[in-house]
Parts: C-alpha cells; structure tokens; sequence
C-alpha cells in the first residue's frame, strides 16, 4: 500500500506541477486532534487508480499520517469503504515510536473516504485527479502501541 500513496502523490505532483491541500487532524490514543497541512490526490496507475493524503506539515507528537485506498477504475464522486476497494493502508507514527496501521488485508482498522469532486489532468503521459472530500480513518495499535488513532481530512 506504501508504494500505491507514493505512486500516486509524485504521479499527481508530476502531473499537476502543484499541491492539492488539504487539512488532517490527527488524534491518538483519545488524546486531543492536531491539525496539520496535508497533500491530497488521486492518480491513474497502470495497474488502476490510487486516492492518497499525507501529512505534509510537521506536528510535535506526530512523526508520519498517511492513508491510500487502491481502486480498480478511476476515482469518481461517491464515498468509498473497504468494500469498494482493491487494497487499503494506512499509518500514524508518533515521535515516541508508536505505530498505528489500517490495512484491508487482515481487515485492520476502518475507514470511509467520500469524494465530492473528482477532476483529472493529464500531463506526460499520466493522468492525476484533484480531488475533493473527506476522510475519515481508525488505525488499530500495533506491537503494545495504546488504543486506536484517528485521521480526519478535509480536502
């Protein structure tokens, strides 16, 4: 799932030749939200479609926040769950080393995605999509990492 957020993120960067912004919250173990900048996009792979956020601004606690769904067409305007994808993944990881996921293998964690604007752009070859929604998304603690996380996007 790493390399679906990473495709998708630098084929939409590329493409695009500019950021999508969004804004995440990020909340950990029932600890309050913190906001933080994040990159939103889509983009056409040649083994299909990929939606990615990750957080682009830096936070205290937080080290990394990032979520990618993999679909098999192109992203359009409806709201995704882990039925209506190929794969999914995600992670937060806080600066004190715990480590949170949200996988379809293994059915780990949760989420729902909903895009209410979905608008390509080709260039060199590719195609990106601006996208509009939110995200909403539970990562389950992993190795004795306390409780769940939560990523919250408006994009």
């Amino acid at each position: 799932m790493r390399k679906a957020l990473t495709i998708a993120v630098a084929v939409a960067a590329s493409a695009c030749g500019s950021n999508v912004v969004c804004s995440m919250k990020v909340a950990v173990n029932g600890g309050p939200q913190e906001t933080v900048e994040c990159f939103a996009a889509g983009a056409q792979t040649p083994s299909g479609s990929a939606v990615s956020l990750a957080m682009t601004g830096t936070l205290p606690d937080i080290q990394v926040a990032e979520f990618a769904i993999s679909l098999s067409s192109a992203p359009s305007a409806r709201t995704y769950g882990s039925a209506d994808v190929s794969d999914s993944g995600g992670q937060v990881q806080t600066t004190a080393s715990a480590h949170y996921v949200q996988s379809k293998t293994g059915a780990v964690g949760s989420f729902s995605v909903a895009l209410t604007d979905v608008s390509p752009v080709s260039a060199n070859g590719q195609t990106a999509y601006f996208i509009h929604g939110t995200a909403t998304v539970t990562l389950t603690g992993q190795s004795g990492a306390p409780g769940t996380a939560t990523i919250t996007a408006t994009f």
